[in-house]
């Protein structure tokens, strides 16, 4: 059994995923003793392919590429040198954070599913021994997927190494291939092989590639393959040749997008995924991502089709629900104390339509703060200002209690029914120049689980794709498609700019925010204090009356006295003209300024929360938590997050930032471990973010 064990090294430590199993294996390099004895049956060949799977999305997967796609910003430390470049496009290639170890594991899975596919391919060829190879060529498009998607053209190669001459100058050192041969072999041979996958109701789990997940991917990695990429000229490595574009065979594009509508139209038919719904207690887009982080699967399989499987000691124990799924930190609570490093964009929180459903659970208006300074305290929900609210998909409030800090035993969501028909309605629009009747009722039923079926669909080609473009950053923020979604549609250029005016509109109060109410009331509200609790959002009243904001637009907000107790009067009595609970204590925040500054301070501890110290400190990063967001908040200037030297995607530059660099800091990094591995035009000499 240890050469078995020792054959799973090669994938990275490999754990078995079908029951979320603990156990890591950390051992020694394989040998061919090892693979023979790993392949030499069905059932040591399935562990195998299982094993692939712990390292499929490395931890820069979801906290680097889940940013700087109008929806999520990096809440680290510091503005330099950390995540907070990479959420604005100011990339370093002599920073580790720039995909380094996406890169190497990448290729480790690469490996692994070459020498699966070798061995499987000997084997004789059962159903069972089909199933794998398909799930493995499925493992290895994947895979190879997410790195054109990141770093464009890299190279190729589909052997183990146990075949390959290791002599070879292009077997140790291979240089960048053309991305779109890569895409044309993956798609032909996952279309090849995916009908020898069972379907998700024969195989029974969401843990593994069914027929269904393989159909969403496959199309998936068409819409990039005939979408819009940063291009260049290979040959030369010219800067001057970087530009935006699709492939140049428009008989082949329409070929890639037909392949994609057929892959969706096959899920949607099947009829055995659909949407979540909601019940009397919460709505469908609530309960989906509740029981998701409570690990009830079973009630969320048919919408939530593929996710990988994170639980327990595990080294690989996701950390997703640390990096996004922290609503603002917390402490001095049985959460523990952590530092969120992830917020919502004020813009996109304001975005949704009133009835949205989805605004609540994809964002978080509240932290847990402790009322008082041990770990036994009281804790309520703080309402946040606009630049602290929370990322809430994987809430720590919903999941299981986990094993440790750093291992919340959140699986990684991969691919939802929402997004199939997503991508059949934009499937739909591009091949037949408009929108099909086919195409506005895969839009209509995911807006109608949100509860906003009555909104107007639009009927010209690219006004439909817009509606797709917004329907997607509504319902799939924090699940790691919307940045390279830009990219492909050729939008991200219009997208940032859209988006850092909107932000200084927002700062300002000005064009569709000039009517933004300044003062926010917040509930006071207890927090239940343990894991799977179903508390959604604070209730809030938004000041608009110039007699109710004249109660509250004072320069200190009493704490203690008589003042005090009447301005708790007061708020009360707005509370019931708003037809809200008048027998809670409201308190005010003003949503322009920090969260931590002295007004919002006094008006939370006006409201019962406790003076000073963590307990009025937000432990979200102070890029954004300690800053305010508006305007004449600041000075009258823009808050630097917002309009400086390292504000909102400071380092965007189009035909340039659409792609990453390859690292090469150290040993480890591509371009440091291979000498024949171009970089990607426009970082040559890279000396700092200069142009």
């Amino acid at each position: 059994m240890r050469g078995f064990m020792a054959a799973l090294a090669l994938i990275g430590g490999g754990s078995i995923l079908l029951t979320s199993c603990e156990d890591t294996l950390d051992l020694p390099s394989y040998t061919k003793d090892d693979t023979d004895f790993a392949f030499r049956d069905e059932h040591n060949a399935d562990i195998f392919v299982q094993g692939i799977y712990g390292g499929l999305v490395h931890e820069e997967f979801y906290r680097q590429a889940n940013t700087g796609e109008m929806t999520t910003m990096a809440a680290e430390d510091a503005f330099e040198g950390n995540k907070h470049y990479l959420s604005n496009y100011a990339y370093d290639p002599t920073a580790p954070y720039v995909f380094g170890t996406t890169y190497g594991e990448g290729y480790k899975r690469i490996e692994a599913c070459n020498l699966a596919l070798y061995r499987l391919r000997q084997m004789e060829q059962t159903p069972k021994v089909k199933a794998l190879i398909a799930e493995a060529v499925c493992l290895r498009a994947f895979v190879y997927f997410n790195l054109i998607r990141l770093f464009g053209d890299v190279p190729f190669n589909t052997e183990p190494l146990e075949i390959r001459d290791m002599n070879a100058e292009d077997v140790m050192y291979p240089t960048r291939y053309d991305r779109d041969k890569i895409y044309d072999f993956i798609i032909d041979e996952i279309v090849a092989t995916m009908d020898d996958l069972p379907w998700q109701s024969e195989a029974g789990y969401t843990e593994r590639i069914t027929r269904n997940s393989a159909a969403g991917l496959l199309a998936r990695i068409c819409l990039h393959a005939g979408g819009w990429s940063l291009r260049w000229d290979l040959e030369t490595n010219d800067p001057a040749s970087l530009h935006m574009a699709r492939r140049s065979d428009e008989a082949r594009i329409r070929e890639i997008y037909e392949i994609a509508d057929k892959a969706l139209a096959s899920v949607i038919s099947r009829n055995e995924n659909s949407l979540v719904q909601g019940d009397n207690k919460m709505s469908g887009f609530q309960k989906l991502f509740y029981n998701f982080c409570q690990r009830q699967f079973g009630e969320v399989s048919q919408e939530m089709m593929w996710s990988i499987a994170r639980l327990g000691e595990n080294v690989g124990n996701t950390t997703l629900g640390v990096y996004v799924g922290q609503p603002g930190g917390s402490q001095y609570s049985v959460y523990g104390q952590r530092r969120a490093l992830q917020a919502k964009l004020p813009t996109y929180y304001l975005s949704f339509d009133p009835a949205d459903t989805r605004r609540d659970v994809t964002c978080c208006n509240y932290t847990p703060r402790a009322l008082g300074a041990t770990t036994d305290a009281e804790v309520a929900n703080a309402g946040t200002t606009y630049s602290s609210v929370g990322s809430g998909k994987y809430r720590i409030q919903w999941q299981v209690e986990p094993n440790a800090a750093a291992k919340r035993n959140v699986n990684i969501p991969m691919l939802r029914y929402a997004d199939v028909l997503l991508m059949y309605a934009e499937t739909q629009n591009y091949l037949n120049n408009g929108p099909t009747a086919a195409a506005r009722e895969a839009l209509k039923q995911v807006r109608e689980r949100a509860g906003i079926g009555s909104m107007e669909i639009p009927a010209g080609y690219d006004a439909f794709q817009d509606a797709i473009l917004q329907e997607r950053m509504w319902e799939l923020s924090d699940e790691f498609l919307l940045r390279t979604d830009l990219v492909r549609m050729n939008l991200l250029d219009r997208e940032v700019r859209k988006a850092q005016q909107a932000i200084k509109d927002l700062s300002k109060r000005e064009g569709q925010y000039a009517n933004t109410s300044v003062f926010r009331l917040y509930k006071f509200t207890k927090d239940e204090n343990k894991y799977g609790t179903t508390f959604l959002t604070l209730d809030y009243i938004d000041l608009t009356d110039p007699a109710e904001i004249a109660v509250v637009d004072v320069k200190t907000i009493p704490t203690s006295g008589a003042k005090r107790d009447q301005l708790v009067e007061d708020l009360k009595k707005i509370a019931a003209a708003h037809g809200k609970d008048a027998e809670a204590t409201w308190y005010v925040t003003n949503m322009f300024l920090a969260w931590d500054n002295a007004y919002n301070k006094n008006g939370r501890i006006a409201g019962g929360f406790k003076m000073g110290g963590e307990n009025n400190q937000m432990l979200l990063g102070n890029t954004v938590a300690q800053k305010p967001t508006g305007y004449a908040e600041n000075k009258d200037k823009y808050p630097d997050w917002i309009d400086g030297p390292f504000g909102l995607y400071f380092g965007y530059v189009h035909n340039k930032t659409e792609l990453s660099p390859f690292a090469n800091q150290a040993a480890g990094h591509p371009l440091v471990d291979n000498p024949r591995l171009t970089q990607l035009p426009g970082y040559p000499g890279y000396t700092g973010l200069t142009e």
